[in-house]
């Protein structure tokens, strides 16, 4: 059996994705592993004092999205596993796949250049087929 990983962040467009996440696993008949990765770039500029307090609030919203998504999915019956990541997005899931074989990496609507260049390095190097899902 193989894996199907889902990005997933705290907007709305996240439901969409750990939705689709779960029809493709269950298409698939694959597990599921939604990752949610912890970026304080998102959060802009902040006074030093505040990033450690940031860092944990970020990993425990992330941490909530992923229980309440989880369940969802192994409600439907998919096998499901979540991991919190920390950093640049783009970095972290790339670091992620690469200890971590996957077959469909699963990401929100391609907003920006970055990630869809992202995503073809991820098809071409790495060898992961990328879907975007769109809101």
């Amino acid at each position: 059996m193989g894996v199907i990983l889902c990005a997933t962040g705290n907007g709305p467009q996240s439901r969409l994705v750990q939705t689709a996440a779960v029809e493709a696993a269950l298409a698939r008949n694959k597990s599921l592993v939604l990752l949610h990765v912890v970026d304080l770039r998102q959060l802009g500029e902040l006074e030093e004092s505040l990033l450690p307090a940031a860092r944990t609030e970020m990993a425990w919203l992330g941490e909530a999205v992923l229980r309440l998504a989880e369940d969802r999915a192994q409600r439907r019956g998919v096998q499901t596993d979540s991991v919190i990541l920390y950093g640049n997005v783009c970095d972290a899931l790339e670091d992620y796949m690469r200890a971590h074989p996957a077959d469909l990496l699963l990401m929100g609507e391609a907003t920006s250049d970055e990630i869809t260049t992202f995503a073809r390095h991820v098809r071409d190097d790495l060898g992961v087929e990328v879907e975007f899902v769109a809101g």
